[in-house]
């Protein structure tokens, strides 16, 4: 049981430094953001660790890259990133709001009195 405690342990922590420099660079830019709600500063924080470390995991993938740099990269990327959950956030609302017309329109048949 200790053998998969110490494996379960090993790779958490093995996780959370990969997160480390995308979390840095998010809240970094989080912190200099004025008149943000604390909903807001998590999901923009959220977004920039997601966004910054799927990046970087794609940047290491097509370039060689030292460790460092790419660390570098995801630190720079989760600065950037969170500018652009808003706009995310706002264009998935507006999908996901339109979805069950969409549905209805398609599933559904028209009826003869063109609604």
């Amino acid at each position: 049981m200790d053998k998969h405690l110490a494996q379960i342990w090993e790779a958490f922590t093995t996780f959370a430094i990969g997160l480390s420099p995308a979390a840095l660079g998010a809240l970094v830019a989080v912190s200099y953001e004025k008149g943000l709600t604390w909903a807001d500063r998590f999901t923009q924080f959220a977004v920039g660790v997601v966004v910054s470390y799927f990046t970087t995991r794609v940047v290491g993938a097509l370039a060689s890259l030292d460790p460092f740099v790419l660390q570098g990269v995801s630190f720079s990327v989760g600065m950037i990133a969170f500018k652009g959950a808003p706009r995310f956030i706002s264009a998935c609302v507006d999908v996901i709001a339109t979805l069950p017309v969409e549905i209805r329109d398609r599933i559904l048949p028209k009826r003869k009195d063109g609604k």
